[in-house]
């Protein structure tokens, strides 16, 4: 527990991630080599990946674990995804330890059928992880071709999530919401989790002011009522955009929310360590947590901890 205005509130990270290793691949021959200082190569191209103590890249179990203490998370909820490679087994080993502390999701190929099927028996059957993890430009798949339903029908029958990060940028694989929604009004009953709000062009200023990507992207309540979202990793999109601490893009994304009826449908998670690199840890709670008056306590109370808890962790 966490004391937020003068009351004790239930405080989950919501979108946090662990590894101990390297061996992420993205589209095509895209593969993402560590290099040192928080820096890798995707390619030819060098990125900061992560701030630059992190000297050898790596951000094990017990990084998190630091920042747990330190900050007063209750649980946290440790996502994969493909940018530094799937940790099934470690993750495993994490949530056998401690099951009421961490749960997470696998990292399928959906390019291809045998691969898919393999890893959601594993990672849904036997592992028992809440849902599937999917980034749209890293690894893309056409969502509406029949031939690819076996997605979503797998999901389906283990009664786990459908979560999709929608990409960051505007390549030619970023943000199909036209796709998701679809998705979304074919199969009602799929549970479906965005991480990061949909991204819905937050790295862009031209965005600001009417909002109009995250509107569509909140839209998809109007066609599945077992939508959830979270807030993580805006302090990375506002900050390319040229805005600092607090980020008004926080603020602006949360009201709109609270506008569509959507604000207790989001929870509270970081993205770190990558975040880490355009913002400490405590800032990212700081920006909600302070600047955000527009909240009820009951609505703070959700998005920093009850949400994530009926939706992780009780589901």
């Amino acid at each position: 527990m966490i004391k937020l205005r003068g009351k004790e509130m239930l405080f989950i990270e919501a979108h946090g991630h662990a590894w101990k290793q390297i061996h992420g691949r993205r589209f095509d021959t895209k593969t993402v080599e560590p290099m040192k200082y928080g820096k890798v190569k995707i390619d030819d191209k060098e990125i900061q990946f992560l701030p630059p103590e992190s000297i050898d890249n790596l951000f094990p179990i017990e990084c998190l674990k630091t920042y747990e203490e330190l900050l007063g998370f209750d649980k946290v909820v440790i996502l994969q995804t493909p940018c530094y490679g799937e940790q099934h087994e470690y993750i495993n080993d994490i949530i056998n330890r401690e099951p009421d502390r961490y749960v997470s999701v696998g990292v399928p190929n959906p390019q291809d059928k045998v691969s898919y099927l393999e890893t959601a028996k594993k990672c849904l059957g036997e592992y028992k992880f809440k849902g599937l993890k999917f980034e749209a430009p890293d690894i893309p798949f056409n969502m509406l071709a029949n031939e690819n339903q076996f997605v979503f029908e797998e999901i389906l029958k283990y009664n786990a999530y459908f979560v999709i990060d929608l990409g960051w940028s505007n390549g030619p694989y970023d943000f199909p919401i036209n796709d998701l929604l679809s998705v979304a009004k074919r199969y009602p009953s799929l549970k479906i989790i965005i991480p990061h709000m949909g991204i819905s062009g937050l790295w862009d200023p031209k965005e600001f002011g009417n909002y109009d990507k995250l509107k569509q992207t909140l839209s998809i309540l109007n066609y599945n009522e077992n939508v959830y979202f979270d807030c993580s990793g805006i302090p990375m999109l506002a900050t390319k955009a040229g805005q600092e601490y607090p980020w008004t893009s926080i603020q602006d994304t949360l009201k709109i929310s609270k506008q569509f009826g959507a604000i207790n449908r989001i929870m509270w998670g970081s993205d770190a360590p990558t975040v880490l690199v355009a913002c400490t840890y405590k800032q990212h709670i700081d920006c909600v947590v302070n600047y955000c008056d527009f909240l009820t306590d009951e609505e703070l109370e959700n998005l920093v901890g009850k949400t994530a808890d009926k939706v992780w962790f009780k589901s």
